[in-house]
Formats: structure tokens, C-alpha cells, sequence
């Protein structure tokens, strides 16, 4: 259910109000007391509006999401009114910077929220999770009832926690372990941003050292910016569009060529052993970055399988459509980051043959499903 404040007034009570305002100053003028009346109407007049707008707006209040982080966040809200829910999204957050939930509780509500950084920043996505899993969607912004059978319904499970206030009423804040303030965070948002870019930062610790501050003086003289020493949400915003320029050059893309919805996992090496993630949902005629950094290594390996607007597996000549090959990994049906790829079955988790791609070590390749 949506949740929203109504400002509207009721015309009915509101020109009986004015009219026995009215009455009361003709009556006080014979009198000689027409000043004092208005002044005590006007008052009254005043109280009764802010009792009836603090009425109106009681339904539901404004929650304040805040990124105390160094990524660019983009967060989501989900609301469970008894066996009911609503998850809607997505909302950006730079650095230090506070924005509107997409929704509000009302009373009798739980209100719960999920984010995660952008694939402009180098390497691994950041989650903030919990553990009620609900709908989203990773392509564009959802609005969904209900939380149960996502995949089935063309949506993606994603885990959320439930709202945690801080010491305002309803704000809440996502933040890192070097739990920076507001203008810290400003700060190691800019140096996350220059290091996704290709600049040398060092350490992201969300104070303006050398190494910042030169670097964001070569970067406003490039790109023709005003000089500054304060790192504003407007500069942010330009560094962010110079990263999101430079994330296109790297990482290995996933490219649905097919007319039907397509499911991927990926599986890499990761600390000398094998990972698997998935699953990836790609629509049709569409890209996904599957992994959001320069590809170090020379072999990746990818499993996709086609499903049909029911969100089971597509047959073609009897046979489901899939992309694998003979190079078994572990998977399981839910959403899954797996280490290693010996006994699945003992583990619960089921063997499934990828196929291996050779990148030949460049830093970007693409891959398509035909």
C-alpha cells in the first residue's frame, strides 16, 4: 500500500470556521473591540490549521535514508503490514548526503531496507542486508506486492534488515567500519571516485591528504571545473560521471541476445579456489556487468539457462536451453556465492557444468547468449 501525506484541507468545516469569524468581527465592531477580535480569530484560526494538518499527516511519517559511507549507495524499502507487502525502489545516495525513503510506515507497520553500492566503483558490490528477503529489481525502479516466489515472477530475491533509527527519529544511516561523519564520508566518497577513476589515493580514509588534494586539482583542471578545496555534492556528482565512464572499459559483460529471460551464474578463482555466484537475471535484448572489475586472470567460466514468462526452464526440441559446458562447479536454485567445487552434493548444493572462457588476460570481455 502506498503511504503519502495529505495537505489537502476540508472546504466544508474550514468556511464555517471563516463565517463565524466573520460574525464575530461585525459584532465587535459596534463595540469598538474589532481589533482585538481579529487578532484572537487569526490565532484561533492558526491553531485549528496546524491540528488539522498534524492530523493529516499522522498516517505516516518521513524517513530519512543517510550514506556515511565512501560509495555511491542506492537503497530500497519494504513494508510488511500483516501478511501484506510492498517493497519499492531505488533511491541514490552519494556520500554524506540524506534522502527520501521510497516509503514511509504508517501505524501498525514495519518498515525494512536494503542497499548497495553502484557498479561505478571498482571491484565488489558493498551490501547492507539483513535477513527478510523481498522482491526488487536490479534493472530499474519496482514498486511490488508481495514477497514470496520472486524468481518465478521475473524479480530478484534480495535480503533486508529491518529498520534501525538513529538517535534523530527517522533517520536511518548506512555506514563503514571507519564509521566517518558526514563530512568524512564527503571526503572518502571523493577519493573512492578518483581511485575508480585511475587516480593513486592510498588509503580511503575520508581526510583531504596530498595525494587527495592533488588529485582533485588534476581532475577539476581537466575536465574544466572550477577550482575548490571543499568537496561538494556537485563535484561529487562529476567525479561520479568520470568513474561511470571508466567502469564501461573493464570486467566481463553478460549480453542477452535471445527473446526470452536469461538466468546466469559466473565462477572465477578467488584466494587459490574456486567461487560461484549467481544467479544474474539478464532480460532480453539487455547487459549486465557480472564482474565489476579489470579481469585479472585468463579463464572465467559461465552457466546461463533460459526460462520461459512462468520462470521455468525454456525447452527448445524437448531439450531446455542452456549455455554450460563440461567444467563442473557448484550452484544451488536460490541466490548463492559458493567456495570451491568439490562434492556439491555432499554439501547440499547441486553440480552443474559451465562453460570455460578464455580471455586471452585482457581486462574486458564480452560474453552473449544467441
Amino acid at each position: 500500500m502506498p503511504f503519502f501525506w495529505n495537505f489537502s484541507l476540508p472546504l466544508g468545516p474550514a468556511l464555517l470556521f471563516l463565517k463565524g469569524i466573520a460574525g464575530m468581527v461585525f459584532s465587535a465592531k459596534k463595540r469598538g473591540l474589532w481589533r482585538s477580535v481579529i487578532l484572537i480569530s487569526w490565532a484561533l484560526f492558526g491553531c485549528w490549521l496546524v491540528n488539522l494538518l498534524s492530523l493529516n499527516t499522522a498516517s505516516a511519517e518521513t524517513v530519512k535514508l543517510c550514506n556515511y559511507t565512501s560509495y555511491v549507495l542506492e537503497a530500497a524499502t519494504a513494508v510488511q503490514d500483516g501478511n501484506a507487502s510492498q517493497s519499492k525502489g531505488w533511491v541514490r545516495m552519494f556520500p554524506g548526503k540524506c534522502e527520501t525513503a521510497p516509503q514511509a510506515p504508517a501505524s501498525g507497520t514495519e518498515l525494512f531496507v536494503y542497499a548497495r553500492s553502484l557498479k561505478v566503483h571498482s571491484g565488489d558490490v558493498q551490501n547492507f542486508t539483513g535477513a527478510e528477503r523481498f522482491c526488487i529489481r536490479n534493472d530499474t525502479n519496482f514498486d511490488i506486492n508481495g514477497r514470496r516466489e520472486c524468481r518465478m515472477r521475473g524479480y530478484v530475491a534480495a535480503d533486508f534488515s529491518p529498520a534501525e533509527y538513529s538517535s534523530k527519529k527517522n533517520e536511518i544511516f548506512f555506514s563503514e567500519s571507519y564509521n566517518f561523519n558526514r563530512k568524512q564520508a564527503q571526503v572518502a566518497g571523493a577519493q573512492r571516485l578518483l581511485s575508480d577513476i585511475g587516480y593513486e589515493i592510498g588509503v580511503i580514509d575520508g581526510f583531504a591528504g596530498r595525494r587527495t588534494r592533488d588529485s582533485l586539482k588534476d581532475f577539476q583542471n581537466k575536465n574544466d571545473l572550477k577550482q575548490s578545496k571543499t568537496i561538494s555534492q556537485n563535484l561529487l556528482a562529476k567525479l561520479f560521471e568520470a568513474a561511470e565512464e571508466k567502469s564501461k572499459t573493464r570486467g566481463l559483460q553478460l549480453c542477452n541476445d535471445t527473446p526470452h529471460l536469461v538466468w546466469s551464474a559466473i565462477g572465477f578463482v578467488s584466494k587459490d579456489n574456486f567461487t560461484t555466484q549467481g544467479w544474474l537475471k539478464i532480460p532480453s535484448g539487455e547487459c549486465i556487468r557480472a564482474i565489476n572489475k579489470s579481469l585479472l586472470d585468463r579463464y572465467y567460466f559461465v552457466y546461463a539457462e533460459a526460462v520461459d514468462i512462468k520462470g521455468k526452464p525454456l525447452l527448445q526440441a524437448g531439450k531446455p536451453l542452456i549455455w554450460g559446458g563440461t567444467f563442473n562447479l557448484c550452484t544451488k536454485p536460490t541466490r548463492f556465492t559458493i567456495e570451491g567445487r568439490n562434492e556439491c552434493a555432499e554439501k547440499g548444493f547441486d553440480k552443474t557444468g559451465f562453460m570455460k572462457i578464455d580471455t586471452g588476460k585482457e581486462q574486458k570481455w564480452i560474453m552473449r547468449f544467441e
